[in-house]
């Protein structure tokens, strides 16, 4: 899809109110342990100018205005947070550039992005940061800088961000004289307590919403027990409907924190492809397979290996949705992880995520999701921790074309992209492309202890593989 057509004018129109999932994401963030930034890490050959970097910039918010707005909650209705206009929007608050003390490698800018995963989003502006990176040295690669991009999930699904990426970035290294350039955004008054109403009451219903919530106040404060009883049974239905664990969990992943950690892994596709194919399995299956042979030797240099792993992967179920938020479903399976015979290990994954794939009710998950709105924002979070505690790994892969890209005139050599860990142990992203695949690991540093040793078996699970 050419640029013009995938942003510009058609990305005004974007869902002004956020959904049930992005509205939840959103009110999680109230906890450090549920935050849900994603970030994105980007090797370049050679530094990019500052001032074409600054202008470009400028020039993506103004084609994805989106960037240029923050979530703000409705004062009669918390639970229906909408996107609104920064009216101070300022870019050098959320475009900046660092240099790393030398020498710097690998491990000091990993370093850096566990910063920027662990800091809390200002919710005065847009949901977002990007920063050039100096002074970077990286093995085996002529990298000259290095590009991290922080955003949060609520604006964004995975298939969302690249499909914005993709559009936005370059194709060239020189700079193209023929962009679509739209004007800034308008910026629209201060919004009164009527218009942070949800827009699905309409005009015609605000009357009959106040005055709907002035009763159930009333009713409320003379009959306490009734608002009590209403709220256990929302809580209730919601429990029912929230998943549970799908197998036994990990005592070894069990601690939970606030500190993240990130690492990652490059590893050759043509061999995951090739057991894929002869599996008749596909890529995600083998993703999980070599994922679980992975956790296995990290059991084991512990003495305890569980018969299976609890883990929870995406589906994509956007359809022809608007590429902004989430428009994401989710299956969770006990993986078999003590078989050592990877292939036999795939065989059984892929029957497993094949059954899990067809038995998924899209349906339920919207329920359970605007269920959770609903309730008060300390009752949201614990349900959102025992739903994050109900598995151990998270898993999502994300095919991505192998195409030339360049930021501000320099080029893309590679890149990783890093998940939240909302309440699990670790999670995992990975950037399939023809030429090779890159595995971001996000994990929680009180269940995963010994972050080196923890790598090496999962790398070991995909050296298996191929």
């Amino acid at each position: 899809m050419r640029l013009a057509e995938q942003f510009g004018a058609g990305a005004w129109n974007l869902p002004r109110q956020l959904n049930a999932l992005d509205a939840l994401m959103w009110r999680c963030e109230a906890d450090p342990r549920l935050r849900s930034p994603l970030i994105g890490l980007f090797l370049l050959d050679q530094v990019p100018d500052w001032e074409r970097l600054r202008t470009g910039h400028d020039w993506a918010t103004r084609m994805v205005p989106r960037l240029r707005e923050r979530p703000v909650t409705p004062l009669l209705n918390p639970a229906s947070p909408v996107w609104t206009a920064d009216p101070e929007f300022d870019l050098s608050h959320h475009v900046r550039r660092v240099r790393l003390p030398e020498p710097a490698g690998r491990r000091e800018l990993l370093d850096l992005a566990e910063t920027m995963a662990g800091a809390p989003f200002d919710p005065n502006r847009p949901l977002w940061e990007s920063v050039l990176v100096e002074g970077v040295r990286w093995e085996g690669k002529a990298c000259a800088a290095a590009w991290i991009l922080r955003f949060h999930h609520s604006m964004a699904d995975g298939q969302a961000a690249i499909s914005w990426l993709t559009s936005l970035l370059s194709r060239q290294r020189e700079p193209r004289s023929d962009k679509p350039q739209p004007p800034v955004p308008p910026v629209p008054p201060p919004p009164s307590v009527l218009s942070l109403l949800p827009s699905r009451l309409g005009a015609d219903l605000v009357s009959a919403g106040l005055f709907r919530l002035a009763e159930e106040a009333l009713r409320a404060a003379a009959q306490p027990q009734h608002a009590v009883v209403e709220l256990t049974r929302m809580l209730r239905t919601v429990v029912e409907l929230a998943p549970r664990p799908v197998g036994p969990l990990s005592p070894l992943l069990s601690g939970r924190g606030t500190t993240r950690r990130l690492d990652l892994l490059t590893v050759p596709v043509d061999g995951l492809r090739a057991a894929a194919s002869t599996a008749g399995a596909s890529i995600n299956d083998v993703f999980l397979t070599a994922v679980s042979g992975g956790l296995r030797r990290y059991h084991e240099l512990y003495g305890a290996a569980p018969e299976t792993l609890s883990v929870a992967m995406p589906l994509r179920v956007r359809g022809n949705r608007p590429m902004a938020g989430n428009r994401f479903g989710g299956v969770r399976v006990a993986a078999p992880m003590a078989e050592k015979d990877p292939l036999v290990r795939l065989a059984a994954v892929h029957r497993l995520l094949t059954e899990a794939n067809g038995a998924f009710d899209l349906g339920g998950l919207d329920i359970v999701t605007t269920l959770l709105n609903r309730l008060p924002t300390p009752l949201v979070l614990e349900v959102a921790r025992r739903i994050g505690l109900s598995f151990d790994v998270q898993l999502s892969q994300i095919p991505v074309f192998d195409r030339g890209f360049y930021l501000s005139g320099a080029a893309i050599q590679d890149f990783w992209c890093f998940g939240p860990v909302p309440g699990c142990a670790v999670t995992a992203i990975m950037i399939s492309r023809r030429s090779g695949a890159s595995v971001g690991v996000t994990v929680d540093a009180a269940a995963v202890t010994d972050l080196p040793a923890f790598m090496s078996c999962l790398e070991e699970g995909f050296t298996d593989l191929r």
